[in-house]
C-alpha cells in the first residue's frame, strides 16, 4: 500500500503555532502525567489538512481515517479517505505502523510504509495532536478516541480526580471569633475542591473554601453522590461535615473531562462551580 500521498498538513504559520503550543503544553502541563504506550488504546479518528510542497508549489491535501492503537506501540489503519490536490481516494484496510510515548505525553508515530509524525497526548490519552515531521510537507491535525466521541453519558462518564473552582455567596456557616458578624449572614466565598468520582455514583472530596465572614477550614473532607443522565446532565449532592447537604445541578462537557454546575439547595446558596479532570 502506498501511504505517502495520503497525508496532509495545514498552512505553515498555523502548523508552527500548533506545534509550539503543543510543545509548551508537553513541557509545562503534562510533565508529571506519566503517559505510557497504554495511554493510546482503541479506535481513534484522525482528521488533518495541509500541503505537500512539490517543486516549490504547495499542493493542498486532507485526510480522515481510523487508527487502531494496540496499547503496545503498534497500530493498524482500518480505513482512510484522502484528497490530494483535489483528487479524492480511499485506502483499503491493512495499513500498519508503530508509535512511541514518553512520560511527558510526547511521542512519535510512523506508518509502514508512510510518513512520520510528532505527537502530543492529552493526559488521559483521549486526544492527541499530530504534526508530520517529513520534509516537503506542512501537515497537522487532531486524533480523538472514537469510543467516547459520541458515547451517551452515564455515571461512568465521571471517573477519577477533578479539580473544581467554586465561587459565589452563601449564609456564613460559622463566624471568625472577634468578628462583628453572625452565623447565617450572607458572605462572599471562593474555593478550590478536589473531587474523586468512582464512576458508579459516589465521590469523596477535600475542599479549601474561604468565606469573607467564616474564614477557612483547611483540607476539609467530604463525600456525596452524583447522577449523570444520558443527555450529560449532572445532579450532585455533597455532605460537608457539620453542614446540611448541598445539591447542585449542571452539565458534563468535553466527553467527561469537565463539568459545570450551580447550587439548587439550600435556596440561600448561590454558588457556581467548574470542575476539570486532572487524572
Amino acid at each position: 500500500m502506498k501511504r505517502r500521498i495520503c497525508w496532509n498538513g495545514t498552512m505553515l504559520g498555523r502548523s508552527i503555532v500548533v506545534a509550539a503550543m503543543a510543545l509548551g503544553m508537553a513541557n509545562v502541563s503534562f510533565a508529571a502525567n506519566n503517559c505510557t504506550l497504554k495511554s493510546l488504546r482503541g479506535t481513534y479518528v484522525f482528521a488533518a489538512t495541509g500541503f505537500n510542497i512539490v517543486n516549490g508549489v504547495a499542493q493542498p491535501k486532507a485526510i480522515v481515517e481510523f487508527i487502531d492503537f494496540k496499547g503496545d506501540g503498534t497500530l493498524s489503519v482500518p480505513a482512510a479517505s484522502r484528497s490530494i490536490n483535489g483528487a479524492v481516494g480511499r485506502t483499503p484496510p491493512g495499513g500498519v505502523g508503530t508509535y512511541t510515548v514518553e512520560a511527558g505525553c510526547t511521542g512519535t508515530l510512523a506508518f509502514t510504509p508512510g510518513p512520520g509524525f510528532d505527537i502530543f497526548l492529552s493526559p488521559n490519552g483521549g486526544k492527541l495532536w499530530m504534526i508530520q515531521n517529513d520534509s516537503g510537507t506542512v501537515f497537522q491535525g487532531t486524533t480523538e478516541s472514537a469510543s467516547t466521541a459520541d458515547q451517551p453519558c452515564g455515571n461512568e462518564t465521571l471517573k477519577g480526580a477533578y479539580g473544581l473552582q467554586i465561587s459565589g455567596t452563601r449564609p456564613a456557616p460559622f463566624v471568625i471569633p472577634g468578628t462583628a458578624a453572625f452565623v447565617g449572614q450572607f458572605e462572599q466565598m471562593t474555593g478550590i475542591v478536589i473531587q474523586v468520582f468512582d464512576g458508579e455514583g459516589n465521590f469523596t472530596q477535600v475542599d479549601n473554601v474561604k468565606g469573607s465572614i467564616s474564614g477557612i477550614v483547611p483540607d476539609r473532607p467530604g463525600r456525596g453522590t452524583y447522577t449523570v443522565g444520558p443527555d450529560c446532565s449532572l445532579s450532585q449532592v455533597v455532605r460537608p461535615p457539620g453542614q446540611e447537604p448541598i445539591t447542585s445541578k449542571g452539565v458534563v462537557v468535553d466527553g467527561g473531562k469537565e463539568f459545570r454546575q450551580n447550587t439548587i439547595t439550600p435556596a440561600a446558596f448561590f454558588i457556581t462551580a467548574v470542575g476539570r479532570q486532572i487524572k
